[in-house]
């Protein structure tokens, strides 16, 4: 890509003024400050709010020195349709989600710039870390590497989709997501970046960086809610629409994704949940039989592991 590619940073928002105020300043402050003006937009997406976020959103227009355009929908249609609208809005070949209460770590603009220019990448996944409403911060990706270089396959799907249920800081090549996402009306889903991430890191290079920690909000109400499996339901649309053709890779990516994330099974103290979302996944229609299968080992093996790791921690033993 040339070296003036732009990447338009898509924040959809709801009644949160100052997270989003704060928010804007601070990109547009690190935006110039490395030099950026001219590689990135702002492009906002105001969910009918009912607080002043309308009214903040216009004022700081004619304050900032990044491009921003503002687009407000006449009633609250909810999250996922808010954000894909921005991505139908978006006519650069990059988008960058960002939560409107999530914050961008210093540098890994200037980062996603380089990889881009340089590597051609096609998806930039960062780290993230709680940020609670005390300021205390809390790393919840680890890794022994600052930065890794992924090649296009299907074993990074496995490996990096998961990434795609937090949506902040997701730099994605744009092109045919918004068509490839609409093709089927059905599989719309809460998590629609799970399936920007598998289709851009199936077609080119892509770079894991938990280099760099975004600041993700603990604590903020949302405009949503888990269902009794974490979403799982959701998640699992997004290979129906990767993959459409091809059941081995839906059932891979879709156990893959499980694996990773297996509190979504709501593995824990109390048995009863436990046993809900099982029961949950096993009546759904959406589940592919060979996932449901699957569900009858995977539970004991997760709660072994889990028992495992609580003896060792009891007894004192390192890992």
């Amino acid at each position: 890509m040339g070296a003036w590619t732009v990447i338009d940073i898509l924040i959809p928002t709801y009644n949160r003024s100052g997270f989003l105020k704060k928010n804007i300043l601070l990109l547009n402050n690190q935006i110039v400050q490395n030099n950026l003006i001219g590689r990135f937009k702002i492009l906002v997406s105001d969910n009918c709010s009912d607080d002043d976020t309308w009214i903040v959103l216009n004022e700081l227009k004619n304050k900032i020195d990044v491009d921003i355009q503002l687009y407000r929908q006449e009633i609250n249609v909810g999250l996922e349709p808010n954000a894909i609208y921005l991505l139908g809005k978006s006519e650069s070949d990059y988008v960058m989600y960002l939560g409107d209460d999530d914050y961008i770590p210093d540098g890994y603009l200037a980062f996603v710039v380089e990889v881009i220019s340089t590597e051609n990448a096609f998806c930039v996944i960062p780290g993230f870390s709680g940020l609670y409403p005390d300021g205390t911060i809390v790393r919840s990706r680890y890794a022994e590497f600052e930065v890794k270089k992924y090649n296009p396959g299907f074993e990074t799907v496995c490996e990096l989709s998961n990434f795609g249920h937090q949506l902040s800081g997701l730099v994605l090549r744009s092109e045919s997501l918004y068509k490839e996402y609409l093709k089927n009306e059905k599989y719309r889903n809460i998590y629609p970046f799970i399936f920007f991430v598998t289709h851009c890191i199936t077609t080119g290079v892509s770079f894991y960086a938990p280099k760099y920690q975004v600041l993700v909000s603990q604590g903020n109400s949302k405009d949503w809610n888990y269902d009794a499996s974490g979403l799982l339901i959701d998640i699992f649309r997004n290979y129906k629409i990767a993959f459409p053709q091809d059941r081995d890779k839906k059932v891979r990516a879709s156990l893959s994704f499980v694996k990773i994330q297996s509190w979504r099974l709501r593995i824990g103290k109390n048995p009863f949940n436990a046993f809900k979302a099982f029961i949950h996944l096993l009546a759904s229609k959406e589940v592919d039989s060979r996932v449901k299968i699957s569900l009858f080992w995977l539970y004991p093996s997760q709660y072994f592991a889990l028992l495992k790791k609580f003896i060792t921690r009891k007894c004192g033993f390192s890992n």
